[in-house]
């Protein structure tokens, strides 16, 4: 398995000034639910990566990527469950569906490791709410069902494979290819944890000034 712990940038996603206030309860049902609607507009994107890789993957490869295909059509389904409000999408956001759209065009194998990259930085995010996960405070129950959800053994599972499919792909890569491509994903999801951070400090401001 690729060693992520050493990439630049990669242990300070596990270290989210956002995922501090949601454990202590800070942030908002709007703020959170705002951020959600996010994470629906990125999961539509990786809807067209997958399907982009599963055209182009090795046999070996291809059980794999229908799970993984099946997986982000679930994720769909459940968020759209969640009735969001409809909300338009952050500028942040866009270059995130940019990069994502622009791997339908890369190399199978950039595609691959990006792939895990991106689903391997979300995980580790997330799982650092394990350890506070019972102060979970928001009034609706949300984030609870969101951190459960996402944490799933299922979901676990999919991202070894993940890791598993990317380490082979990667021997068609230089080294330099691998860590630019990582640390193309390890920016984007910092500037992810950022938007989300936007949103619930905008919503404590709002609420500061009586609004």
């Amino acid at each position: 398995m690729i060693d992520l712990r050493g990439f630049r940038g990669w242990v300070a996603l596990t270290e989210q000034p956002f995922l501090r206030l949601l454990c202590q309860g800070k942030v908002s049902c709007r703020a959170f639910e705002r951020w959600l609607v996010q994470e629906w507009y990125l999961y539509e994107a990786m809807l067209g990566l997958q399907t982009s890789l599963l055209r182009r993957a090795p046999q070996p490869h291809r059980l794999i990527k229908i799970n993984a295909l099946l997986f982000t059509v679930e994720e769909l389904d459940w968020l759209t469950s969640l009735e969001l409000p409809v909300g338009p999408i952050h500028p942040l956001r866009q270059r995130y569906l940019d990069f994502i759209q622009s791997l339908e065009q890369a190399p199978y194998a950039m595609g691959a490791v990006a792939n895990w990259a991106r689903h391997r930085a979300f995980f580790d995010a997330w799982s650092s709410l394990l350890p506070g996960s019972e102060n979970l405070e928001d009034s609706s129950g949300l984030a609870d069902e969101v951190t459960q959800h996402w944490i799933a053994p299922e979901t676990q599972a999919l991202i070894h494979d993940f890791g598993s499919l990317a380490l082979e792909a990667s021997s068609e890569l230089s080294p330099e290819e691998v860590d630019r491509m990582v640390d193309q994903v390890v920016q984007h999801e910092q500037s992810a944890w950022e938007m989300a951070l936007e949103f619930a400090l905008e919503d404590i401001s709002d609420r500061g000034r009586g609004q």
